[in-house]
């Protein structure tokens, strides 16, 4: 089964999920938090289901059967995804995800013409509490879930709190970076790792082995996860400086705006002109129009940022290939994890 074929069997069951747990909230009937539900609903319709995804191959590589209940399960992860999601876009102060409004910003743009409360304020606190209620939301799906033996569900919980472990500092890591006038690739690669390659990556994968079975090829979801994982994030980042939102349906130039140091910016901090360092430093941190895209754009591609980051791109999907021709597992499942490999490589969102 390929990625597009697991979304739509992952889809259903997910908003199947998600309108029961709308309809069995009290509170629900509350007229504003109604509709900022509606909004999440249509906020989580989209999405890549590359996580459950990875759980899901690696369930099957394991030798788990019962595919539909492992579907049901593996939910969780994209509930607690949307947790993750919700709170970065608010510190990334991002405005579109999946050429849809955040949820941040859809509440307060719905409080701009209120004269009682900061409509930003206002939309980001609602926005807070609706990631948290995806966390706990999150949890108890897992913890409640009946399908599974209690053994089976203890060691897929302590993968789960080492992965919240992570991407939570991995997110202060990144936070932590913005106020910095200039860093380390070492440090961004620590980052990297904790909040995508770990997250993303690596854990789902662990989830879904230890679903079917104790793990016993720990390292090769180790090193496979991790530097798909860099060449995942490195890509991330080269989409957000070098297409508009159009094309990767999210808000452009966000690392720049938010002052988030990656490999691209580093480069040119390190082996930038003067001039090239300075037009960067011009918008590192601010507020940038889409007149100065081009502008930007030339400085990452003529100062040799964008070579430096596609060779890395470049370098770790072929580790990551290199690491999974080696694997032992099903023929079926291995071209499975190929054509994933191949997919995320021609991404352009």
């Amino acid at each position: 089964m390929d990625l597009e074929e697991f979304k739509k069997k992952l889809d259903p069951v997910l908003q199947k999920t998600l309108n029961k747990k709308i309809k069995s909230l009290t509170l629900h009937k509350n007229e504003d938090i109604k509709i900022y539900l509606q909004h999440l609903k249509k906020f989580m319709e989209e999405g890549k289901r590359i996580r459950p995804y990875l759980s899901y191959l690696t369930f099957k590589s394991a030798g788990g059967k019962n595919d539909k209940d492992a579907i049901e399960l593996f939910v969780f992860i994209e509930i607690f995804h949307a947790f993750c999601l919700i709170h970065d876009d608010i510190m990334d102060k991002a405005d579109y995800r999946h050429s849809i409004k955040t949820i941040h910003k859809f509440i307060s743009d719905s409080e701009l013409n209120n004269k009682y409360t900061s409509a930003r304020h206002y939309g980001n606190s609602q926005a807070i509490l609706i990631g948290d209620f995806m966390l706990t939301w999150a949890l108890n799906h897992l913890i409640n879930n009946k399908k599974f033996d209690e053994r089976s569900i203890k060691r897929v919980l302590d993968i789960f709190f080492q992965m919240a472990d992570e991407v939570v500092f991995g997110q202060m890591i990144d936070i932590s970076l913005t106020k910095e006038k200039n860093t380390t690739d070492e440090k961004v690669l620590q980052k990297i790792t904790l909040k995508t390659a770990d997250y993303s990556f690596v854990k789902p994968m662990l989830i879904g082995a230890t679903l079917a079975k104790e793990v016993k090829n720990k390292k090769f979801f180790e090193d496979f996860g991790k530097h798909l994982g860099i060449a995942f994030q490195t890509q991330d980042d080269l989409l957000d400086i070098k297409f508009d939102s159009k094309q990767t349906h999210k808000s452009s130039f966000s690392d720049v705006a938010g002052h988030q140091h990656t490999f691209f910016t580093n480069y040119i901090f390190r082996n930038g002109t003067k001039n090239q360092i300075e037009t960067l430093n011009k918008f590192f941190g601010k507020r940038i129009g889409t007149k100065d895209y081009q502008k930007l754009r030339k400085v990452f591609a003529d100062s040799g940022a964008m070579d430096y980051g596609e060779k890395i791109i470049k370098e770790n999907f072929q580790t990551a290939k290199d690491i999974l021709i080696k694997e032992k597992m099903d023929r079926k499942i291995k071209m499975c994890f190929e054509k994933l490999i191949e997919k995320i490589e021609r991404r352009s969102s």
